[in-house]
C-alpha cells in the first residue's frame, strides 16, 4: 500500500475511531483500536516528502477530532486523557511535517521589510496550491466546515500561524487571546486582506505566480499607475451569485505579453476546472486597460468615473469602502437601508452577500 492510500485509510480510521470514542460506553476497546490506529500512522507519517496533498487532508483531520475531543468528550473519562496524548501525537508528527511540505514549498510569505509600505506588522502567508488555504471549524452545531484563509506568524508564538478568514469581513478566527498583537496590528493584517483579496484569489488558483502576485501587492496603494490589469470573477459557492469584479495590478510584463499569457491560462481553466480550488470557480478572466478613476458598482456593475458611494451598512466595516456603488444604487439601496435598518438583509440577501457576523 502506497503512502497516499495508507494517508487516505488513516483519515476513514481517524474519524471512526473519533466517533466512536466521544461516547464513553465504547472505552473497552478503546487500548485495542489506539494501538492499531497509531501503528498505521507510524507506518506513513515519517517521510520527507508526500507525493499528494493527503498531508494536508491528515492535518485537518487531526485538529478535526482534537476540536470535537475538546468539546463533546466526557474529560472525566478513563480513557479522555490516553485519547487526548494518542491526537498530540499525531498532531505533533503531522505539524512538522505539514510546516515543512506546505509552508516550505506552497506558500509565497510576505515579508514586511519587503513591501514597507504595506505596513505589515508580521510575516504574511499566502498559499498557491490547492487546499492550502482551507481551516476547518466545527459550527455551533457540531458539523465540520471549512474557511479559506490566510495565514500570519504571530511574534510571540512563531510556530503555529494564525489565521485570518478571505471571504466576507476579515478577522481572526481563533480566539483572540492566542494572537499577541494589538488590535491595530490586527487591523492593519484584515485590511491587508481586504484590499488584496482579488490578488490573493488568484494567486490560491494558480493564475498568480509568486512574481506576479508580489508585484500586484507592492501596487495595490498605487492602482492608478498602472497601465493594465486583470479583471476577473467568481461565483460565490454558497449563493452561486457572482463576486462582482475584481482588478489586478500587473507590471512586470507588456500588454500584449500579458493578454497572450492570459488568453493560456483562460483557456487550461476552462479545460481543467478541476485545478482550481473549488470555492473559487473563475468564469471572467482578462486583461483590461486600466483608466484612472475607473470603478464598477457592486450591486449593478456599472461603471462610474468618481469615488462612488460608501455601501455601508449593507457591507459592513472595511468592505463598506471596498465595495462602493453608483449614485442611482446609492438611492435605490443605501440611502433606505440606513433609514430603515430591517431593509439590511433584505438586500444583503438579494445580492447575496453573507454576514453573519454582523452585529449592530
Amino acid at each position: 500500500m502506497n503512502t497516499d492510500k495508507k494517508a487516505t485509510n488513516f483519515i476513514i480510521k481517524l474519524r471512526v475511531f473519533t466517533q466512536k470514542y466521544l461516547n464513553p460506553e465504547n472505552e473497552n476497546d478503546f487500548q485495542k483500536d489506539a494501538e492499531s490506529l497509531r501503528a498505521l500512522f507510524d507506518d506513513f507519517a515519517i517521510i520527507d516528502v508526500f507525493s499528494s496533498f493527503r498531508i494536508v487532508d491528515c492535518y485537518n483531520e487531526i485538529k478535526i477530532s482534537l476540536m470535537k475531543l475538546e468539546r463533546f468528550a466526557d474529560k472525566n473519562s478513563d480513557i479522555y486523557i490516553p485519547f487526548e496524548q494518542l491526537l498530540h501525537h499525531f498532531y505533533t508528527v503531522m505539524q512538522n511535517l505539514y510546516f515543512y511540505e506546505i509552508f516550505g514549498f506552497f506558500s509565497t510569505t510576505v515579508h514586511p521589510e519587503d513591501i514597507p509600505e504595506l505596513n505589515l506588522p508580521c510575516k504574511v502567508f499566502c498559499g498557491c496550491a490547492e487546499g492550502w488555504q482551507r481551516e476547518p471549524y466545527l459550527d455551533k452545531d457540531g458539523k465540520v466546515k471549512y474557511l479559506n484563509v490566510v495565514r500570519f506568524q504571530d511574534p510571540e508564538n512563531s510556530e503555529v500561524p494564525l489565521c485570518i478568514k478571505i471571504g466576507g469581513c476579515a478577522e481572526l478566527i481563533e480566539p483572540r487571546e492566542k494572537c499577541s498583537l494589538t488590535d491595530e496590528q490586527l487591523r492593519i493584517l484584515c485590511n491587508f486582506v481586504n484590499h488584496n483579496r482579488g490578488s490573493i484569489i488568484l494567486h490560491i488558483a494558480g493564475v498568480l505566480d509568486s512574481k506576479q502576485f508580489f508585484n500586484a501587492l507592492e501596487f495595490q496603494d498605487k492602482i492608478y499607475k498602472s497601465k493594465y490589469c486583470i479583471e476577473f470573477e467568481y461565483v460565490k459557492t454558497s449563493s452561486r451569485r457572482s463576486s462582482g469584479p475584481y482588478y489586478v495590478d500587473m507590471n512586470d510584463m507588456t500588454f500584449s505579453q500579458a493578454q497572450k499569457f492570459y488568453k493560456k491560462i483562460w483557456k487550461e481553466i476552462r479545460l481543467e476546472p478541476e485545478n482550481l480550488d473549488a470555492a473559487y470557480p473563475l468564469y471572467s478572466l482578462k486583461v483590461i486597460k486600466r483608466r484612472p478613476a475607473l470603478n464598477s458598482c457592486c450591486f449593478c456593475k456599472k461603471i462610474f468615473n468618481d469615488e462612488g458611494n460608501s455601501t455601508w451598512p449593507i457591507y459592513y466595516k472595511d468592505d463598506a469602502e471596498t465595495y462602493r456603488c453608483c449614485d442611482e444604487c446609492n438611492d435605490k439601496y443605501v440611502i433606505p437601508a440606513r433609514k430603515d435598518r430591517s431593509r439590511i438583509m433584505q438586500f444583503r440577501n438579494q445580492f447575496g452577500i453573507d454576514y453573519t457576523e454582523y452585529r449592530e
